[in-house]
C-alpha cells in the first residue's frame, strides 16, 4: 500500500469504526533471519507501506505473504489485534507500517 493511499485509507477506516480522532505513527522493524515479532495492537490499525521479500504478516485481520502472493490486494495490508511478523529468509528483512492509533475521550491522551 502506498503511503499516500494509506493515509487516506486510515482516515476512512477510523471513521468507519466510529473514531473521529486518531494519531499516525510511522513504524519500521528490521527482523533478523528467521526472526519472529509478535505484539498486540488493540484499538489500532497497522497498514503495511513496505514489506521485504519473504516476510509474512498474520493478524486477526488475515495473512499477507510477500512470498507467494501474486498482485496486490489492498485490504490484505491492514492488520490489527494480535500481529505476528515472520521472516522466512536467512537474511534480515525490513517492514514499514503506518500505525493508526484510534483515540477515545477516555484514553488519557490529548485531543
Amino acid at each position: 500500500m502506498r503511503e499516500e493511499f494509506a493515509l487516506q485509507y486510515a482516515d476512512r477506516r477510523a471513521k468507519e469504526r466510529g473514531y473521529d480522532n486518531y494519531r499516525i505513527v510511522y513504524r519500521e522493524f528490521v527482523l533478523p533471519g528467521k526472526g519472529v515479532l509478535k505484539f498486540q495492537a488493540n484499538n489500532e490499525l497497522w497498514l503495511i507501506t513496505y514489506i521485504a521479500w519473504g516476510l509474512i504478516v498474520k493478524s486477526d485481520y488475515g495473512r499477507y505473504e510477500n512470498w507467494h502472493t501474486q498482485g496486490i490486494v489492498e485490504n490484505s495490508h491492514e492488520h490489527a489485534d494480535r500481529i505476528e511478523i515472520m521472516n522466512s529468509r536467512d537474511e534480515q528483512s525490513t517492514i514499514r507500517f503506518l500505525q493508526v492509533i484510534l483515540k477515545t475521550k477516555s484514553d488519557g491522551s490529548k485531543e
